[in-house]
């Protein structure tokens, strides 16, 4: 089964659910297959489209998911309002035709292909892979959250190198939707914003086989409302990566190092993905902002000896700028603990972890920015290596809180 969530999406979905439709009629003709979209409240021509493009040649299985009015008040990082519900409605329509697999699009996708629908599907179907994820083509820059705090860290809790583990696309066995179905996530603070990290994490943390498939460029036509400030984008990334660590404290605390996942597909993209610009000037002067403005707010969160390492790199000149990868680790971890204990209101705390990645961002560009794209590629991958190389930090931490407890009434006196 193939399930497409969908909101104000008639600009793609005639070529997504047409994609979808030839990828299974060529790809998948010995099986029986459905495709379900599950709209979460269009009011364009969103679901006419989607019919029309099917015509006669297929058929279409529109499920309506459960809403909420405080939906359409929030404004989710990947644009889709109630999207937890959308996505648990596609699971439970899954699981009540007793599909093998089931297969997730995002319906504002540009660049679906029917080789997208093989190479997420294939590995469920033919050799028993629970969860693939997709590993875009991505420009150096492209993704920088991503690359710098979502898979480092998880890689370094869980264990695997799943790489872009925050995606709207993925595959799932019928085994591992009936786990998704029985998590204890669906209704909690948050789903609508964290629900891909929290089913990532779900995959990760159990007992599944994990997969990436290689589908090349992914392009997305803009929605009403998506672009988000770079704070409130980490208070909903990071918050939602955050908010779901406790409940799986037990498992992430006995991993020890990390495996690669098989990789599947070959990508058939055709040219680069759209280069970007980032200003590093300014995102050293947000850094340095920053820490003019936050340094007594960081002391609530961070020991002594990186607020002083902070300051060092405050004073030195731009073209030394440099945030050491365990530095950063070590800041992610302690935010983590601060994110936990609740030493500040969440949002407050997250919001001020923005001006460090910015500082982190400006240290990776200057070291990368004339290099390859496997020299990039391998610059993450030594980032990653020292997350799970300070995961021992945040372990000592997280047992013994009552340190960390201490010196903040200490700082209150």
């Amino acid at each position: 089964m193939v399930g497409l969530t969908s909101y104000h999406d008639q600009e793609t979905i005639g070529a997504v659910t047409a994609a979808v439709h030839e990828g299974l009629t060529c790809h998948f003709a010995g099986l029986t297959s459905r495709i379900v979209l599950v709209d979460c409240g269009s009011t364009d021509s969103t679901v006419a489209r989607a019919r029309e493009a099917l015509g006669d040649g297929g058929d279409l299985l529109e499920v309506s998911a459960p809403r909420a009015g405080v939906d359409l008040l929030e404004v989710p990082y990947h644009g889709i309002p109630g999207k937890a519900r959308a996505l648990h409605t596609i699971l439970t329509t899954a699981r009540e035709l007793d599909a093998r697999g089931c297969v997730i699009f995002d319906a504002g996708v540009r660049t679906i292909t029917p080789h997208w629908v093989d190479w997420l599907a294939r590995p469920v179907i033919e050799h028993a892979f629970d969860f693939v994820s997709p590993y875009y083509h991505r420009q150096p820059f492209e993704g920088a959250l991503t690359k710098g705090l979502v898979y480092p860290l998880v890689r370094a809790l869980y264990g695997v190198r799943l790489r872009q583990p925050a995606a709207a696309e993925f595959a799932c066995s019928g085994r591992l939707l009936d786990h998704f179905l029985e998590e204890d996530l669906w209704e909690r603070d948050g789903a609508q914003v964290g629900i891909d990290l929290w089913l990532a994490a779900s995959a990760a943390s159990g007992d599944f086989r994990l997969g990436e498939a290689a589908l090349g460029i992914r392009t997305h036509h803009a929605r009403g409302g998506e672009a988000l400030d770079l704070g409130t984008t980490i208070v909903q990334i990071a918050g939602s990566l955050f908010a779901d660590l406790e409940g799986r404290a037990g498992r992430w605390q006995r991993t020890r190092g990390s495996v690669p996942v098989q990789l599947f597909g070959t990508s058939l993209a055709t040219g680069s993905p759209q280069a970007s610009s980032v200003d590093v000037e300014r995102l050293i002067e947000s850094y340095r902002l920053g820490y003019r403005e936050l340094r007594d707010i960081w002391t609530w969160v961070l020991p002594p000896r990186t607020i002083v390492e902070l300051r060092k790199i405050a004073d030195g000149p731009h073209m030394l700028f440099r945030l050491d990868d365990e530095l950063w680790a070590r800041i992610v971890y302690d935010f983590v603990l601060g994110y936990r204990l609740r030493v500040l209101a969440r949002d407050h705390l997250l919001q001020s972890l923005a001006p460090l990645y910015s500082g982190w961002l400006a240290s990776f560009i200057v070291q990368v920015r004339d290099r390859s794209t496997e020299a990039v590629d391998q610059r993450v991958e030594d980032l990653a290596a020292a997350f799970e190389a300070q995961k021992p930090y945040l372990i000592a931490r997280w047992r013994w809180p009552e340190r960390l407890r201490t010196g903040q009434e200490k700082r209150k006196e």
